[in-house]
Parts: structure tokens; C-alpha cells; sequence
């Protein structure tokens, strides 16, 4: 389980970013969409996805906005901002060297001949 979490730790604020290419949308509705895109296997926590959305605002990849939901309740949707969009295609070009590189290492004869005993 904890190589399962850490490999989604870091690919979490890719996935958010990605996701928010297509509206603004709001913390819990990107909860959801993670987990039903993945099919369960990829489900994260809005209490663990916030601390991310609060730092990618600090840093002026998204914003975020109010929009008063019904009599009382407030929902802050989040908008990926040109910065961002920079940002995640920088993400994606260094996820996608970096599962190439593991592919490459993964697919080397070289590592699964057996030792040679002298």
C-alpha cells in the first residue's frame, strides 16, 4: 500500500491540474472525478487535495472564485490560469521521461541476468 500512496502523492497535482483544463471546478466534484476516472483506484481526500489547491494558488497556477450555492452555502471553484497550463504541460513532458526511464530500466536484459557466481 505505501508504494501505491507515494506514487499517487506525486502525481496528484498533475492529475488536478489536468482535470481542471476542461471547466473550473470545485474541490469535492475533483475528488470525485479522480476516483470515478479511475475506477476507485485512484481516490484522494479533499482534506489531502486542499493543502495542494491552497500552494498551486500561492504559486499563480489557479485561482479560485465564490459562488454562493442555494440559500447559504458558498462553493470555491478553482480556474487553471495560463501559468498553469505552462506548468502542467512541463509536468506531464517530465512524468512522461521519467516512466520512460523506469520502463527502460524495468525492460533491461542487463538487470534480470542472474549474477555470475566466480
Amino acid at each position: 500500500m505505501r508504494v501505491r500512496e507515494n506514487l499517487k502523492r506525486g502525481t496528484v497535482e498533475m492529475i488536478i491540474l489536468h482535470l481542471l483544463q476542461e471547466r473550473d471546478k470545485y474541490g469535492y466534484e475533483l475528488c470525485q472525478e479522480m476516483r470515478e476516472l479511475s475506477a476507485g483506484r485512484f481516490s484522494v481526500t479533499e482534506s489531502s487535495m486542499y493543502p495542494i489547491l491552497y500552494r498551486l494558488i500561492s504559486a499563480g497556477i489557479l485561482s479560485d472564485r465564490q459562488e454562493i450555492v442555494g440559500r447559504r452555502r458558498v462553493r470555491v471553484y478553482y480556474h487553471l490560469e495560463e501559468a498553469g497550463q505552462e506548468y502542467l504541460k512541463e509536468l506531464k513532458a517530465e512524468y512522461d521521461a521519467t516512466c520512460k526511464s523506469i520502463a527502460k530500466i524495468l525492460n533491461s536484459t542487463k538487470a534480470k541476468k542472474p549474477a555470475v557466481k566466480e
